[in-house]
């Protein structure tokens, strides 16, 4: 058995989860009166960790419906009530503590002596290290690039005159592909090494195509095409890893943000809008809220943005669906074919919820 850690009076469970409740606050009292749940129905069997200590958060049982759920903080209990009206949120406890474990499966949460310091002096639970991102998640991303490129290419060979299968721009063939970014752009851009985006950008292939998704261009390959390396004083639409930030919270360098030059949802009572992984109505004031997951029912703050990983397996959908054309430059469109995340056609630009 592990000793219990310093600081603690017994081994944290997860890095979402102290150890079990004290008798005192194993029943969801106050919780079960506001939501209108049956007297001691609700069993606090961890409180929440991760940048959650005392927020009102933790695991939660309901013996009524024999299932879990777990809530960072005490904002997000109206996430999930009605239980009935939430089974997304709701789970078997064995579903909760199975994505924990393919978190230390793919090194996103490594265990490591307690006294140890974490990767980069990152956040620590005991021997509970969360870290920025994981070479499993470079990996899996990268694979989702190659197939959401093979899908854009195989449908460019398609065409009645596709053009050739050298690339413009590396003038390499397919089977020697440059990779998306060169490395020297990369430290000319000051991007850390390592980080999720290096890892990304220098291991996924460049295509011989211009558009991923509609309006959008790939990056450029070398510094003959991107000379200013100065920050912008406005951010252009388009789609960006997430921050490097090693000194955050519940930090996801494998997420990504997609910035638009729009919002969605002006029109108050919509039912038919863009939505986020959680089924809720995307931010009105918001132009990064497209494609992100919301509330999270497996542990974690909204402002986690969801993985890349997720979304280039989503235009590939779309594009081995039809719902993007491909033309002999790539994906056809403007960028605002994304308005059609908020009309009939929502369930295209939405990301269901998932392990």
């Amino acid at each position: 058995m592990i000793p219990p850690s310093d600081g603690f009076d017994e081994l944290p469970l997860s890095i979402f989860a102290y150890g079990l409740s004290t008798p005192n606050t194993l029943i969801e009292e106050f919780v079960a009166d506001l939501q209108d749940q049956p007297v001691d129905s609700l069993v606090r069997l961890f409180p929440a960790a991760l940048s959650a200590e005392g927020s009102g958060g933790g695991v939660i049982y309901h013996q009524s419906f024999h299932r879990v759920a777990i809530f960072m903080h005490l904002d997000d209990w109206g996430y999930g009530f009605p239980v009935e009206d939430h089974p997304d949120v709701w789970n078997p406890l064995e579903t909760l503590l199975s994505h924990w474990i393919d978190l230390i499966h793919i090194g996103k949460v490594v265990a490591s002596p307690h006294q140890e310091p974490a990767l980069f002096d990152f956040e620590k639970l005991g021997p509970w290290e969360w870290r920025p991102y994981s070479e499993a998640q470079v990996t899996t991303c990268v694979d989702a690039w190659d197939r959401l490129c093979q899908a854009i290419e195989a449908r460019i060979s398609q065409l009645s005159n596709p053009p050739s299968l050298i690339s413009p721009i590396s003038g390499t063939d397919a089977d020697n592909p440059e990779p998306l970014v060169a490395s020297t752009v990369l430290d000319a851009a000051s991007v850390p090494d390592p980080s999720f985006a290096c890892s990304f950008l220098t291991h996924a292939r460049r295509p011989w195509f211009h558009y991923i998704a509609p309006g959008l261009l790939l990056p450029p390959a070398d510094s003959s095409g991107s000379t200013d390396t100065h920050t912008p004083s406005r951010v252009s639409a388009g789609l960006y890893t997430a921050a490097v930030e090693r000194n955050g919270l519940d930090t996801a360098e494998e997420g990504f943000q997609l910035l638009l030059p729009f919002t969605f949802n002006a029109g108050r009572g919509r039912s038919v809008g863009a939505r986020r992984s959680d089924g809720g109505l995307v931010d009105r004031e918001s132009v990064a809220d497209l494609f992100q997951h919301g509330f999270k029912p497996f542990g974690g703050d909204h402002y986690r943005p969801q993985r890349l990983e997720r979304l280039l397996d989503c235009w590939r959908k779309l594009v081995e669906e039809g719902v993007w054309s491909v033309g002999p430059e790539g994906v056809e469109g403007t960028i605002n074919t994304f308005r059609d995340a908020e009309s009939d056609r929502w369930e295209d630009y939405y990301i269901p919820l998932t392990l």
